[in-house]
């Protein structure tokens, strides 16, 4: 998957992409700058991932199957339809936080995108059709069954610090030989399949949290990355939610699987990422904003949550 940055062209788009395929300058057939793929992880799950820019204003149509689809857009902002239904991914505000959205197809239908010059768009969608949930074995009640029989009815969610994690480091994978690739990538797609499912309301993560539980941990969520809270000790915090540190340190793991330190961190990291790709920060800045006092040892924390190096990020502006 990891691939340098460079200029796609019509016939570079793998085969399914291109019925329908309408270009603004029929005699220009270069569409985007960056990195774009496909890739079936197994039988019936497949991701495609965007890192590109648009080049001109063109319109891709194909025909899409019963599946789930979960996209994860991380920047920019793009027009899609299925079917008869439009939907507009992403804000054209870059400030705004990444989102995510689950939907169901039962029967085929008409996928249909317009691409506009100019934009950049970063973005993973993540599918799986009926025969992976019938290779699974699993038994699928409750909300995820109304869901998966549900057709063109999105679900939009909110992706967790950790989710986006996983999604920069799926972009730039550590660049492992195919096979173990493969599995990286598959273990990071479930990964993601499992936070939109749960986000659904058909479990709580483990921990058994109650209603209002959930709901404090999300005020805390919001609290945490307003930004408030960044220079508040752990007790602090805890004050402010109403509770004990213990307590409220073992809710928050059970509904994001890690401490509050390390959501911190992440988000953190998160914002010196935006700040270097988009900002054009040198990398002492970058570690300062993350709250880091040594570049040395910001360069070692940022490698280790996104596989990729700040210079690296910084030379591909």
């Amino acid at each position: 998957m990891q691939q340098p940055d460079h200029l796609i062209r019509r016939d570079e788009l793998p085969v399914t992409s291109q019925p329908g395929l309408r270009l603004a300058r029929p005699d220009d057939d270069r569409l985007f700058y960056g990195r774009v793929g496909w890739l079936q992880l197994r039988d019936g799950l497949s991701l495609h991932w965007s890192d590109y820019e648009e080049l001109q204003d063109f319109v891709t149509e194909s025909v899409v199957g019963p599946r789930l689809s979960f996209v994860l857009f991380l920047d920019g902002q793009s027009e899609v339809s299925y079917g008869e239904l439009p939907l507009t991914f992403g804000r054209p505000d870059r400030r705004c936080r990444p989102e995510g959205v689950a939907l169901a197809m039962n029967e085929p239908v008409l996928f249909r995108r317009q691409a506009r010059r100019g934009q950049h768009i970063r973005k993973l969608v993540i599918s799986l059709t009926p025969e992976w949930f019938e290779a699974a074995g699993a038994e699928i009640g409750g909300t995820t069954h109304r869901f998966m029989q549900s057709h063109l009815a999105p679900r939009a969610w909110q992706p967790s610090a950790r989710l986006l994690t996983l999604a920069e480091q799926m972009l730039n994978p550590p660049g492992y030989d195919p096979l173990l690739e493969r599995l990286y990538l598959e273990s990071r797609a479930l990964d993601i399949t499992c936070e939109a499912l749960v986000s659904l309301g058909d479990t709580l993560p483990s921990g058994d949290l109650r209603p209002h539980e959930h709901q404090r941990v999300q005020r805390l969520v919001e609290l945490l990355d307003s930004g408030v809270a960044d220079d508040w000790t752990q007790e602090r915090i805890a004050r402010e939610m109403g509770v004990n540190a213990t307590t409220l340190q073992r809710q928050f793991r059970a509904l994001h699987g890690m401490t509050l330190f390390e959501y911190q961190r992440t988000r953190r990291l998160l914002q010196a990422r935006q700040a270097l790709e988009r900002d054009g920060v040198s990398v002492n800045e970058a570690a300062w904003l993350a709250g880091y006092n040594s570049p040395a040892n910001f360069a070692t924390a940022f490698k280790r949550q996104f596989g990729i190096s700040p210079k690296q990020v910084r030379a591909r502006i």
